[in-house]
């Protein structure tokens, strides 16, 4: 947060990634925006891309889709993402008890999905997605191989408020997970800080093992939001834009980790 879109691209690239999550959360970090995701626009966006030597697997395309605006906003996404050749947008999935609501904008969704060959990423956000067990049944009941899982590590621990083992949970969401976003937390008491992966509270070693024994490469993508803390039930971002020296030594640290789990 607090950088432009090519300024984090280059951040990225200086730090060694050759690929992106590009944000488009809404009411949050926006580096593009649904009114100018035009078909120009998407291609300006993956000429940059190109430029800098770089691709975008998935597009963090967060919004609460069973309400009708934001679902609009979601179908721009999705075009955007196959216009610039990513494969996932990742979404909130929308409160607790509107199901109706996301399964029957899921009709309008489902469509833009498949005209452009991409997944809709439904992520682990304690709300209708919350912890693999108890979604599997969820992914089951939509039954379409473009709406997966997005395993978020960090939000699925942070939203059962630390009482759940992430390399044991992930397990029942393994036929519909798609992606996964490796984000570590610690939680002392009420206080909550989100860490460099390695430096927080989840086993990332079984997580690893887990991973490893799948017999398929499953995408992930680093999320390191330290910029964010809180109490448990108020988290917020704070500080931002953080320092590029800051965010290069919690991306290094979080490489490391995962370079040595792999």
């Amino acid at each position: 947060m607090g950088y432009t879109l090519e300024e984090a691209l280059d951040i990225l690239k200086t730090n060694g990634f050759d690929h992106a999550e590009i944000s488009s959360i809404y009411n949050m970090c926006e580096h593009v925006e649904p009114g100018k995701m035009t078909p120009e626009y998407a291609e300006g966006i993956k000429t940059m891309l190109e430029q800098k030597k770089m691709k975008c697997y998935a597009v963090a395309g967060h919004v609460d889709p069973t309400y009708d605006e934001q679902c609009a906003m979601l179908l721009k996404k999705l075009e955007f993402a196959g216009r610039i050749g990513a494969k996932i947008v990742n979404t909130n999935a929308g409160a607790r008890g509107r199901e109706k609501e996301l399964f029957e904008n899921l009709k309008k969704l489902i469509p833009m999905a498949e005209k452009w060959n991409v997944i809709i990423g439904l992520e682990s956000h304690g709300d209708i997605v919350h912890t693999a067990q108890e979604s599997a049944a969820l992914f089951k009941k939509i039954n379409h191989p473009l709406v997966r899982f997005n395993y978020d590590t960090g939000n699925t621990y942070f939203y059962c408020n630390g009482n759940v083992q992430i390399e044991e949970d992930i397990k029942y969401g393994e036929e519909y997970l798609a992606y996964i976003h490796l984000k570590d937390i610690r939680i002392r008491g009420d206080q909550v800080e989100y860490v460099p992966i390695g430096e927080g509270d989840l086993n990332f070693p079984k997580l690893f093992e887990w991973l490893k024994s799948l017999g398929r490469t499953l995408p992930c993508g680093l999320e390191i939001p330290i910029h964010v803390k809180g109490v448990l039930g108020n988290i917020k971002p704070a500080g931002v834009p953080l320092p590029k020296d800051i965010i290069a030594k919690a991306i290094s640290n979080s490489v490391s980790c995962v370079n040595s789990l792999i």
